[in-house]
């Protein structure tokens, strides 16, 4: 979604210029190649991450409302590694099951600091895992930060439910 909002406005711009540079028959190519390159740096917006982010990373963690987070199992998976990589968090777990193929997990946390400063984050992955195997598997899936980030702050300490070591999250 974030990405393809991104893909749309360059496509579109890009039409536009191919328009332009048709319409005027070749000339002044020079303007139109720096038009065109401006307008790769101009799709940006500075307000948010650039689209890069959101390709690397894969699914971006989320904000839930309290009840959601306390009901987040934690106990059908453990941690092997967690790899922190700019907005990027890898997450490495095993489970049991009859493959890891179809698991899905999910990264989330909560907007609810009570009285800690600079403000904390707690998370939790949660593994939805619907078979009955006895072998293990792990899966490793990686996550956007951005949703964790917190407004007046350059970074948050991220306590992982599973995890004994918080991740500093620098942005």
């Amino acid at each position: 979604m974030f990405f393809t909002s991104y893909l749309s406005l360059f496509l579109t711009q890009l039409i536009n210029i191919l328009y332009i540079f048709i319409k005027i028959k070749l000339r002044k190519i020079k303007k139109l190649f720096t038009l065109l390159i401006s307008a790769l740096f101009l799709s940006c917006n500075f307000d948010v991450d650039c689209p890069a982010d959101a390709i690397t990373c894969g699914p971006s963690a989320g904000i839930v409302n309290e009840q959601t987070f306390n009901a987040i199992p934690t106990n059908n998976y453990s941690i092997s590694n967690v790899v922190l990589n700019g907005n990027c968090l890898t997450i490495i777990i095993s489970s049991s099951g009859c493959s890891a193929d179809s698991w899905i997990m999910n990264l989330s946390s909560i907007n609810a600091f009570y009285t800690v400063f600079p403000m904390q984050r707690v998370a939790k992955i949660e593994l939805i895992n619907n078979q009955d195997c006895a072998a293990v598997f792990q899966k490793t899936v990686t996550f956007d930060l951005t949703p964790f980030k917190i407004i007046g702050q350059n970074s948050v300490q991220i306590t992982l439910s599973g995890r004994s070591q918080a991740i500093s999250y620098q942005y």
